[in-house]
């Protein structure tokens, strides 16, 4: 007995040495992994702001995204584009106020007495970031080479600051949008307003090194829930050296009901051929991955028009305001 329990154990001895150093090498690797993003969340924060994508979405958000082949295929690349119409006399004049006349949907279209050079000039202006996404929407408007404008609020974390940093780096233009994007609080009285726009300016001019100076009211310049008068906010802006824009294109990316990439495709390019300037209202938070799966079809579809450019908004944008 004695003789086959000793045979057992030899056989058994492989086995049983082998678990404990099974365990130690699944230990050792888990330790691995650990120091390996200890180091390089140490890193990333020593570095500040030229972290990968990948490094911000895993550690600083949740419920990441990234772009895949399918996504973007179905993003309506292959929208159907609008005929260009007739001259219609409307005209550009580098960085003019102008007056503004609501076209037939009681968007706002530009006019002028000047002639048009006949460039129809397209903005492309994210509002609401940063967020999960700036970064893949970044990504996109590298891919094809466009510069767009971001409007945005305050928000005090690494990779918000990276993402700040990363939009004027990648040579796109950096907007206030306000500090909390709270009405009641932003609206409730002409200080309050100015507070929160000196609290989003200081903090984008501490993080950048660069004071903005264009300047989105939250639901636009003629939302109807602003206790104070607009025109009163309107004038503090223009105080302080602050050009304030309105949109004459709404993706309706933020309408409340669920808009497919097409659809909201369909709705930023919709009347560009009609106008000589147009900005477009688009979303960029941690809600409107369809924005993003929409980015792709809403350039190409710009592209492909006629004496059609992509810009960033800078001091010779043709200023674009709601009626007040």
């Amino acid at each position: 007995m004695d003789h086959r329990f000793e045979k057992t154990i030899i056989k058994l001895l492989p086995v049983i040495i082998m678990i404990p150093c099974i365990l130690c090498a699944i230990l050792a690797a888990k330790v691995s992994l650990l120091e390996d993003r200890i180091e390089g969340r140490e890193s990333y924060e020593e570095l500040g702001y030229r972290e990968s994508r990948l490094v911000q979405l895993s550690w600083y958000d949740e419920n990441a995204g990234g772009i895949s082949d399918d996504s973007i295929a179905g993003s309506g690349r292959t929208s159907e584009l609008q005929e260009p119409c007739e001259e219609t006399g409307n005209v550009y004049v580098p960085g003019n106020y102008v007056s503004q006349v609501a076209d037939a949907g009681g968007m706002v279209n530009y006019a002028s007495e000047t002639e048009w050079d006949g460039i129809h000039r397209v903005y492309l202006t994210f509002d609401d970031g940063p967020s999960i996404y700036t970064d893949d929407i970044l990504d996109i408007l590298a891919e094809y080479d466009v510069k767009a404008t971001f409007f945005v609020i305050g928000r005090e974390n690494t990779a918000s600051y990276a993402r700040y940093l990363r939009i004027l780096e990648e040579g796109h233009t950096l907007g206030m949008h306000s500090y909390s994007h709270v009405y009641s609080e932003i609206y409730a009285s002409p200080e309050s307003f100015a507070e929160d726009t000196s609290r989003i300016r200081q903090l984008l001019e501490d993080v950048t090194g660069v004071s903005p100076k264009f300047y989105r009211f939250p639901g636009g310049s003629s939302n109807d829930v602003s206790a104070t008068d607009v025109n009163i906010l309107a004038d503090y802006l223009d105080s302080q050296g602050i050009v304030y824009f309105d949109w004459n294109v709404s993706s309706q990316d933020a309408s409340g009901q669920y808009l497919t990439p097409y659809q909201i495709t369909q709705n930023a390019i919709n009347g560009i051929q009609d106008r000589p300037v147009t900005v477009i209202l688009l979303h960029d938070t941690a809600a409107k991955w369809t924005t993003v799966q929409a980015l792709p079809g809403i350039i190409e579809a710009i592209q492909a028009m006629d004496n059609t450019v992509i810009l960033p908004i800078t001091d010779d944008t043709t200023v674009i305001h709601h009626n007040i």
